[in-house]
């Protein structure tokens, strides 16, 4: 058997007054969708545990088995997934061009977005490109559209706070050790000297003769970096041996394309297309061409959602899953044809569209802690009542409540690749049941 998990990012979310109390999914027309549900069996899921909000990279990696501690987070994740090289570098930072200005002696955010401004950015990127303190040294690699990566060697540690404040109602945030750190005094010093190199890149791009030519043309000033999710690489378990499956992947975004590959996955990236439908549909021939090629699990993600729950515009979501769901109609055209196929439709996390004190139409890129719907269908699986995918639909599916831990499993014993638990084939716990070239064979001695 193949599995064939599909993630929709953006497609979880609350009710919204403006579509009569439904979510943008359950306003939605998704007879395809609806048709996953009715042939299938549905539950909800809960990535890392009920009422926890995490992102994409961190809800695949605990959907695909690998334990929270060893999450590397995002910082390495996305420059593995860019092609950045480490070298000799310890930690990586996720590290954009932004806009601010001093209000009430504190720095806020003006724009943390820069958008079309490649020269510039460029410039000044390479101006605040290196810099050391305390024998801790700071490299900024830009990487297109106001992003990069800050990659720290020496004696620097991870376990540093974010200066990034996410959203746009608190200043911009001082770097500090985490509580928890295994090392102190590294911490310390790593904090330390980052929120010194930001100082000085502050001083350096406003001091910078760009900075200048952009007051006079009455722009914006780009004059800060902003970090976050700060981490080291991990060395995880392949995929492959942890489930007993060939895996690939079609992600649609950099860090979970960083964090399948540091997996062991094959990586197919696909530049995202403006046009939803036409994204899905080229994303589920490249997921046919993988299986025909012999990859036996293959993962496919895309975030169109996300660009209107950010904007927190019901309509819009609804419209993106709609179209979604058209471009669905090609998988049961072929894929779905496969008796040997299972397919998991899921997305990784809740994005809200609609939040009590947020305005409508104005940016805001949190997620939700509320459970994701899910439904799996093929193979022989007990086909619940359930006949229409959406958050409240599922939660009455014979799957119950699941949470991150028990997605494999589930997931595997649908595809029938499950052993007997207490059985050991391996001198490990995997669970999947083992092929001939997986054991090693008795040999009668003498």
């Amino acid at each position: 058997m193949k599995v064939l998990l599909m993630i929709f990012g953006g497609l979880a979310d609350r009710p919204a007054p403006e579509l009569a109390g439904k979510t943008p999914l359950e306003a939605a027309c998704t007879p395809n969708m609806d048709r996953l549900a009715k042939n299938g069996i549905t539950g909800l899921f809960h990535p890392l545990k009920p009422g926890y909000a995490v992102g994409s990279p961190l809800a695949v990696h605990l959907m695909f088995g690998y334990a929270e501690e060893l999450y590397p987070n995002r910082g390495p994740l996305l420059a593995v997934g860019r092609g950045l090289q480490f070298r000799d570098a310890k930690v990586a930072l996720a590290a954009r061009l932004s806009s601010v200005a001093l209000e009430g002696g504190k720095i806020r955010l003006v724009q943390r977005f820069i958008r079309n401004e490649e020269e510039d950015c460029r410039q000044l990127a390479m101006a605040v490109s290196r810099w050391s303190a305390d024998d801790i040294s700071f490299r900024y690699e830009y990487v297109g559209h106001g992003d990069g990566t800050l990659f720290l060697t020496g004696p620097a540690s991870h376990e540093i706070t974010d200066v990034d404040p996410l959203g746009m109602d608190l200043p911009v945030l001082k770097a500090e050790a985490k509580d928890h750190a295994q090392d102190a005094v590294a911490a310390v010093r790593t904090a330390k000297a980052l929120n010194g190199y930001l100082s000085w890149v502050h001083r350096q791009l406003m001091e910078h003769p760009m900075s200048e030519q952009r007051r006079e043309d009455g722009k914006i000033p780009i004059n800060f970096v902003i970090t976050k999710w700060a981490g080291r690489r991990q060395t995880l378990e392949p995929f492959d041996r942890r489930w007993g499956m060939r895996p690939a992947s079609v992600p649609g975004e950099e860090a979970v394309a960083g964090l399948v590959s540091e997996m062991g996955f094959s990586v197919m990236n696909l530049d995202e297309e403006e046009d939803t439908e036409q994204d899905l549909l080229r994303r589920l021939g490249l997921a046919k061409d993988l299986f025909e090629s012999g990859f036996e699990l293959v993962h496919l993600h895309t975030r169109h959602p996300v660009a209107g729950s950010d904007a927190n515009s019901p309509e819009a979501v609804l419209e993106a899953i709609e179209a979604l769901d058209r471009g669905l109609g090609l998988y049961w055209q072929d894929l779905g044809a496969d008796p040997d196929l299972v397919t998991v439709l899921t997305a990784d996390h809740t994005t809200p569209s609609v939040w009590t004190h947020h305005p409508r139409r104005k940016f805001l890129d949190l997620h939700g802690g509320e459970p994701v719907p899910l439904a799996i269908v093929g193979g022989n699986v007990r086909i619940d009542e359930v006949d229409r995918f959406g958050e409240r639909a599922c939660a009455v599916g014979g799957l119950g409540h699941l949470c991150g831990d028990a997605f494999m499993p589930v997931v595997l014993n649908a595809a029938e690749l499950v052993h007997v638990h207490e059985m050991w084939p391996f001198r490990r716990p995997y669970l999947y049941r083992p092929r001939e070239g997986d054991v090693e064979p008795f040999v009668v001695s003498g």
